[in-house]
């Protein structure tokens, strides 16, 4: 089966939030598994890069991104949500978390990232469904689910530990979004940056400590590009803490450095995207 791209625009998720998404049907027999990509500055569809200063990273698009994760995980329904704002390269997912002007994450201890989350997956089967695009996948059920972010894009997956947290120390809880996270199996962390002088990576040792409760696979993708950036320090440290705290909890986490003896670009930066199919 080949891979085709699919855009869907303003797809729902909770009352006055909406993503366009960016499709790409399993290649080989689905589990019925979903990948769900948040991705850094400079990454939008194609025909909006090719009109702009982005023009010279159009490799990059979500379009060819959505077709590199499908060779990576060619059994997963891959959705790449485009973030609701796009401040010229900047990529801003205020319907994740509260943001600064350009991007810089504002986090809190929810701002319903996961409920966003959980309906925008629901409104991608049920498009699915409609467009009988899968004629595997009748019941619009989902086996586990992936979540990987990439530059700017880890901002969602860190908003996404803060909410791990306060629901586990809700004196009422939230069967349903209980539930969803559960399905949550693993988190892959690719480089992340953003402009802020600040949580980079999360440090605070009882978000981590509540994390670490759901046993979910952690990977993480590190280049020189971020964690040895001279003018941002505070990122390789931070995601030394992140891996060390997790590991002092017994997580398997799967850490790794590429291009360790390159110069620090912005290409080898993209390129992890390219190799993480290898620890798949």
């Amino acid at each position: 089966m080949s891979s085709k791209i699919w855009i869907w625009k303003n797809v729902p998720g909770i009352t006055g939030r909406y993503n366009d998404i960016i499709y790409s049907r399993p290649v080989l027999s689905s589990n019925h598994d979903v990948l769900v990509y948040f991705g850094g500055d400079i990454q939008d569809i194609q025909e909006n890069m090719e009109h702009t200063d982005s023009k010279q990273y159009v490799e990059w698009s979500l379009e060819n991104t959505a077709k590199m994760l499908t060779i990576s995980f060619p059994k997963k329904h891959i959705l790449l949500i485009r973030p609701s704002r796009i401040l010229g390269t900047l990529s801003c997912f205020d319907n994740f978390v509260p943001s600064k002007e350009y991007g810089i994450p504002l986090f809190c201890p929810t701002h319903n990232a996961l409920k966003h989350l959980q309906e925008l997956i629901k409104s991608s089967l049920k498009q699915i469904k409609t467009y009988n695009i899968d004629k595997e996948f009748p019941y619009l059920n989902i086996g586990g689910i992936t979540l990987i972010g990439f530059s700017k894009g880890c901002v969602v997956l860190n908003q996404l530990l803060h909410e791990f947290h306060y629901y586990q120390n809700k004196l009422q809880p939230d069967i349903e979004i209980n539930n969803f996270i559960h399905l949550i199996k693993s988190m892959w962390w690719l480089d992340g940056g953003h402009a802020g002088c600040k949580d980079t990576w999360i440090v605070e040792k009882s978000i981590l400590e509540s994390f670490a409760k759901l046993r979910i696979d952690v990977n993480v993708h590190v280049t020189p590009y971020q964690i040895q950036d001279c003018r941002r320090p505070w990122i390789g440290e931070e995601e030394s803490y992140f891996c060390n705290i997790l590991q002092s909890m017994k997580i398997p986490i799967k850490r790794t450095l590429h291009f360790a003896d390159k110069t620090r670009s912005l290409q080898n930066h993209f390129n992890v995207l390219k190799i993480i199919g290898s620890y798949t």
